[in-house]
């Protein structure tokens, strides 16, 4: 298998190229201002590559929404109803808020067009329309928003999701006058107008800006095929994501999540957790190997936009090496939210003057000054020692003490995030062995598994362009989902089978579209149940022999603590994922092996709770099999791991490096 991964972060872009089991690897700066000039330098410094696949993470959408810098967008629907996307749900995220702030609408008034329309829901499932507006009427409203400003348009009418006939007529004429159109239903056939409408306007308005960037890229990395990540952790043709780039908002912290789950199965881990620390953000999350599609949700939020589209479920905090540290006027230390980035960087690239997470670790001697991305990067020391000693006085502690404390400070943040995806999901974090990766993830692994009780923390190979590795190993999916609405009892296997298999067709044949053969497609059909009144459903697989009323109520209990097995349960949507897989990394026991001399790069002092001389090692001197003993830096160009002293480390199959206390 030959295929390169490109994941842009916040501070590096990390390219990495995979060739049968050859991993090679490239980190440049990024380059926000186009993210395409680092993918090409690092395709550069890959000596090119030529006519290897670019899976590649983009964060041009989510950037756009998240700094308002979307394009103009107009919004068709039916007459009096343009103000849904302000009415919302009328829900409270700032419950004790007395002034709340609601996220401005993606569409201005001025640019919401009404048509004259109604359909209502027949028995059967079907529309029957009582108005419907006349071509004239259509070909009229087409020119009002030609002449709005409005460089793409949602077109989102009351029950699509039924029959979208009536948007794809207003499409059409919309589409004539030579907009891009966005029809709710085609992107997103589920109930729940103020959700429907909300993603379709977000496709919209990212429509001209990443189709943009995908059409430049694409000109520029030549005649190779270019994929992109979509949320749910999949990656599909770059020409589909840029007319559904809603589905591509969190593809860097979801290639994590699958370079994780890969790395984890490979060294015997079927269930875990992922922690994700890069520069800016720390992003954590639940995996398991056997769950599927069962792990997509989809009421995720952008700025405040709720976004329906299949995304993996993964929580971020603005936690990263790069968070800087700050004393607030009552003289609490604080870490982030606010990063120093790629520039200026933390103090110790000689550029910033705010200290960072990073500079903490380069003051307590867990960072060698002379070894730090493989040495293309000398740290400055001295200016870090001068930034905590001013540090010092203002807490009223030592340097090292102040270091300690943005240590301790970032790693509840990190704690408290794992915790919403274990605890708050119903899963004990002391079964669950953490996945640690980012450029910073192995400096806080044996340190917060050690005090979340955790069996061990697993920090895989290259941990700092996992992202990367994982989208070189991500599946090809197509998702596409069907609400029902209707008594399970009255949806029977063989009636369910005939609604998912239209599905599959529907996700099979996007797949064959982009070279795929039938022979290596495979499905998995979904569930969405709940108890008839919930405003919620869970999620199941579609079993072969089980009867999934039966396992809907285990599953409750499981998740909530009680089950109504008495109450009726509701079918909500029915969902089908086609996909082709790739190869899977190769697993195995291993020959227990002695550490070599030629492994240790020497020594230094660092802090452990308190000052210890630790071995320096060089992780890519480690065999399969090798275990040692801390206290240790294990040192690698794209990160760096601390063995606490009373901990051990052993190299897995594929050299993964799974840390346990002794």
């Amino acid at each position: 298998m030959k295929a390169i991964g490109a994941d842009t972060g916040g501070t590096f872009t990390d390219l990495v190229l995979l060739e049968g089991d050859e991993v090679q690897t490239v980190k440049v700066h990024s380059t926000p201002k186009d993210p395409s000039e680092a993918v090409l330098s690092g395709l550069e410094a890959l000596g090119g590559a030529p006519g290897v696949e670019l899976i590649h993470g983009s964060t041009v959408g989510l950037n756009a929404m998240l700094t308002g810098g979307v394009a103009p967008t107009a919004l068709v629907t039916n007459e009096g109803f343009r103000d849904l996307i302000e009415i919302g749900r009328q829900d409270r995220p700032e419950l004790y808020a007395l002034h709340p702030t609601k996220p401005s609408p993606l569409v201005e008034r001025r640019r919401r067009f009404e048509i004259a329309q109604r359909a209502f829901p027949s028995e059967g499932g079907s529309l029957e329309v009582t108005q419907r507006p006349t071509k004239a009427e259509l070909s009229r409203l087409a020119e009002r928003v030609r002449r709005s400003g409005a460089k793409s348009v949602a077109v989102c009418l009351l029950h699509s999701y039924a029959d979208p006939a009536m948007e794809e007529e207003v499409a059409r004429h919309l589409e004539a006058a030579g907009l891009s159109v966005t029809c709710s239903a085609r992107l997103f056939a589920e109930y729940r107008e103020f959700e429907r409408f909300s993603t379709a306007i977000a496709n919209a308005s990212l429509v001209p800006i990443v189709r943009a960037y995908i059409e430049r890229l694409s000109e520029r990395v030549g005649e190779r095929e270019l994929s992109i990540l979509q949320s749910s952790g999949g990656s599909f043709p770059a020409s589909q994501a840029a007319h559904e780039p809603v589905r591509v908002l969190f593809s860097g912290p979801a290639g994590g999540v699958v370079g994780a789950a890969r790395a984890a199965a490979q060294a015997g881990h079927e269930e875990v957790v992922t922690l994700d620390m890069g520069g800016t953000s720390t992003d954590v999350a639940f995996h398991s190997n056997k769950a599927g599609l069962e792990e997509a949700v989809n009421d995720v939020q952008v700025a405040g936009h709720p976004i329906g589209v299949p995304a993996l479920d993964i929580h971020t905090i603005g936690c990263g090496g790069g968070s800087i540290v700050s004393v607030d006027p009552s003289g609490v230390l604080r870490v982030g939210p606010l990063s120093a980035g790629a520039s200026p960087g933390p103090v110790c690239y000689g550029t910033g003057t705010d200290l960072t997470v990073t500079d903490a670790h380069v003051m307590l001697g867990h960072l060698s000054p002379g070894a730090f991305l493989g040495g293309a990067l000398e740290l400055d020391v001295e200016e870090v020692k001068r930034g905590f000693t001013a540090l010092g006085k203002k807490l009223g502690v030592s340097q090292r003490a102040a270091a300690e404390g943005v240590l301790s400070v970032a790693r509840a943040a990190m704690r408290r995030a794992v915790g919403v995806m274990t605890m708050q999901r119903g899963r004990d974090p002391q079964r669950l062995p953490l996945v640690a990766f980012g450029g910073a993830g192995g400096l806080h692994a044996a340190a917060l598994a050690d005090s979340l009780n955790q069996p061990g923390a697993l920090i895989p190979r290259h941990p700092g362009a996992l992202s990367a590795w994982g989208m070189a190993h991500a599946d090809a999916v197509q998702d596409r989902s069907q609400t029902v609405l209707g008594d399970l009892g009255d949806w029977p296997r063989a009636k369910r089978a005939s609604v998912l298999k239209e599905l599959a067709q529907d996700t099979s044949d996007l797949l064959r579209a982009s070279g795929h053969a039938q022979s290596s497609i495979q499905t998995e059909f979904r569930l969405d149940l709940r108890y008839r009144g919930q405003s919620y459903d869970l999620a199941l697989s579609e079993g072969r022999r089980d009867d999934a009323a039966t396992r809907f109520h285990r599953a409750h209990a499981e998740r909530f603590g009680w089950a109504l097995e008495d109450a009726e349960v509701e079918l909500v949507h029915l969902r089908a994922r086609a996909l082709v897989r790739r190869t899977l990394p190769r697993t195995g026991e291993v020959q227990p092996k002695r550490l070599s001399k030629s492994a240790v790069l020497g020594t230094q002092r660092a802090g452990f709770n308190g000052q210890v001389l630790a071995r320096r090692i060089q992780r890519e001197a480690l065999q399969e099999g090798v275990r040692f003993h801390g206290p240790a830096i294990i040192e690698e160009y794209s990160g760096t791991t601390l063995l606490p002293p009373k901990w051990s480390a052993q190299v897995t199959k594929g050299l993964h490096l799974w840390l346990s206390k002794i």
